[in-house]
């Protein structure tokens, strides 16, 4: 006889509180929690006793479909040997595959024995795999050997690393875990997936142990001589985690940004440092400061790791560019591993009043797709009574989302780095903690918002600023090779400008960046390090060494960079359009008004001609005009022997 409460019944009109909760066999009969799609709030500690010794049901606390485990806020140790079991899914697996990971639970000791009690560390031997969809689950083999397997699952222990201590990502600054409870409560852990060389669909691992709870604290450090400090951790409860809960938590002022490892998984290489990866960026917008904290709004920014590809046809090879799923950082999922980024030195704190009950697969989330489910929050008061649990919808709205404009700079046609500048009325030129992401690469060749003072200029690919129209936003590049150089606007939103362009202080050009086309704005630079020659400028500012403007002159901006050239032996007018303008008509007039030559729907071709072989010698009025209704006029002298 099994003794079962089935909180998927009754959870559907009302949320279930615990001031504490025991979970322990009566006799011979198990007795477990199966918690469906739903929230169990626990006030204090959980004490958990452990089932006979069958794994069909040997745990104590199931959590199924997004089902979660809250803890008030307090510190109080779990105890006992019992296990809670969740699952937990790849999205994309192979045997070249690294994910990164954090445990929601620790070794569940032995029972009796007192100092086993709180969190404990983690190793491969709390990992199962589930052998049917509610309670069956068998333990996973292991091989030291390079590659595992599936039918049944069998992990390889050579590709089990932590990393507690701030550095950077030199090799021996991972600790490699084998096969022992080598993961201490809190911290991150590679792991490699399963299966074959071609990436696959989902692979299922089950967490099983005592649950982890309370307070963990997460060295960081400031970055040394210009490279970031990074410290791997992550979500180590069984519920979803706020990160900007987290970020702006009392205490929390060292942390600076969070990166996410992401990698190209179709390359047949057990080595990271073989193949493409990288660390995408997130920092949390401002201070979620409304009642529902689980709105996603604000949403936070990200940029996507570097190695994506961009191809002929706009996207990229192996991701996400803008928008969509990958954006969705907020609330780290059970089980999510990620590098802390430090601003200065200290300790970072993870607690339970950061803790929401936020389903995975909701925008918001990192994983996977976002889709429109409930979410119910947890409340920082340890109070029961009046807890706020509300339905929350989808995203938020484009019309509440912080104003920004997201470029890539795509090199040489391969590598794609992936920028932002988001805009708000109190950040500042310099670094404004939340607003602005540390670069999470050093790359030989690169893009970056330098910021900071003149003499320790950090990059920057999350750059938060506020809007004036006389403002000149720096974009430095780094060059190892001669590179061609593609700088695309890709996504506005609520953007503060008419127009933005991309300002060259040396050639004193200014190239249109948006538009009805988003006009590709490409350089070719060589070997260099380019910190104070390149700007992002916006409509309604004043140029470098100019007098103040209320309006910018789109006409002559234009005009400076659409040049003529009456080739007479050739018997051509040549026009050229570097900046790749949008023209839309073209005429020719002789000196009497007459219409001698007219074109249309040109296009952004960046140079085309006229044929005036069959012209009269004499001087003729040549009209652009833009698909913004600019006209450019030209004087052409014609000679025609």
């Amino acid at each position: 006889m099994k003794n079962l409460l089935l909180f998927s019944i009754f959870l559907l009109t009302t949320v279930s509180v615990f001031a504490q909760l025991t979970v322990r066999p009566n006799g011979a009969s198990e007795s477990f929690i199966y918690v469906d799609d739903e929230v169990l709030f626990v006030e204090k500690d959980v004490r958990l006793f452990r089932n006979n010794a069958n794994n069909d049901l040997e745990a104590s606390i199931y959590l199924r479909n997004n089902g979660q485990l809250v803890q008030g806020n307090n510190n109080r140790k779990n105890k006992k040997s019992g296990q809670l079991s969740v699952q937990q899914n790849t999205p994309v697996t192979n045997a070249w595959a690294y994910y990164y990971w954090c445990s929601p639970v620790g070794d569940p000791g032995i029972e009796g024995n007192p100092t086993d009690n709180g969190n404990q560390n983690f190793g491969v031997g709390l990992i199962y795999e589930p052998t049917n969809s509610t309670t069956a689950a068998q333990q996973v083999a292991t091989t030291t050997g390079l590659n595992g397997s599936t039918g049944p699952l069998r992990i390889s222990t050579r590709w089990l690393y932590t990393f507690v201590n701030p550095g950077t990502e030199r090799e021996g600054n991972y600790q490699a875990m084998g096969g022992g409870l080598n993961a201490p409560p809190g911290f991150g852990f590679t792991m490699k997936g399963v299966g074959t060389d071609v990436p696959g669909g989902d692979q299922i691992y089950e967490f099983r142990g005592r649950p982890n709870n309370g307070t963990f604290e997460v060295e960081v450090k400031a970055p040394v001589n210009g490279e970031a400090q990074m410290t791997f951790t992550g979500n180590p409860y069984p519920s979803a985690l706020d990160l900007n809960k987290l970020f702006y938590d009392n205490g929390n002022g060292e942390l600076g940004a969070i990166w996410y490892y992401d990698e190209n998984r179709s390359v047949a290489s057990h080595y990271y440092s073989q193949k493409p990866f990288g660390y995408g960026v997130w920092v949390p917008d401002e201070k979620d400061t409304d009642a529902n904290n689980t709105d996603n709004f604000p949403s936070g920014f990200y940029t996507a790791a570097p190695f994506y590809i961009y191809n002929a046809g706009g996207s990229t090879g192996t991701g996400a560019g803008t928008g969509g799923a990958d954006q969705n950082k907020r609330y780290a999922p059970i089980g999510q591993g990620f590098m802390f980024v430090g601003e200065a030195d200290g300790t970072v704190k993870i607690r339970n009043k950061q803790r929401v009950f936020y389903k995975e697969d909701t925008a918001g989330s990192v994983f996977q797709r976002p889709e429109s489910v409930n979410s119910y929050e947890g409340s920082d008061s340890p109070e029961t009574e009046g807890r706020n649990y509300s339905t929350v919808s989808e995203t938020a709205s484009l019309s509440n989302r912080t104003p920004m404009m997201r470029l890539w700079a795509i090199f040489d046609r391969a590598v794609t780095r992936d920028m932002v500048i988001a805009f708000y009325d109190q950040a500042t030129d310099g670094y404004d903690r939340g607003l602005d992401g540390l670069s999470a690469q050093d790359l030989h060749t690169d893009a970056y918002f330098p910021i900071g003072p003149d003499n320790a200029r950090l990059p920057y690919v999350i750059n938060g600023t506020n809007y004036v129209p006389e403002k000149y936003i720096p974009i430095a590049f780094k060059i190892r090779n001669t590179s061609l150089i593609e700088l695309r606007l890709v996504e506005e939103i609520n953007q503060p400008y008419e127009r933005a362009y991309l300002y060259d202080s040396q050639e004193n050009t200014y190239k249109q960046l948006n538009g009805a086309t988003l006009a590709r704005v490409t350089l070719t630079l060589p070997p260099g390090t380019y910190d104070n020659r390149f700007f992002i400028f916006f409509r309604g500012t004043n140029r470098p060494g100019g007098e103040p403007d209320t309006e910018l002159d789109i006409k002559s901006l234009v005009a400076e960079n659409v040049s003529f050239f009456q080739n007479n032996p050739g018997k051509q007018l040549e026009v050229r359009n570097p900046e790749g303008y949008v023209i839309k008509a073209a005429s020719v007039y002789d000196m009497s008004g007459k219409l001698v030559i007219s074109e249309k729907n040109l296009g952004d071709n960046t140079k085309f001609s006229f044929f005036t072989g069959n012209l009269s010698s004499g001087v003729y009025l040549v009209k652009l005009i833009t698909e913004n209704d600019i006209v450019i006029d030209y004087k052409a002298v014609v000679h025609n022997q």
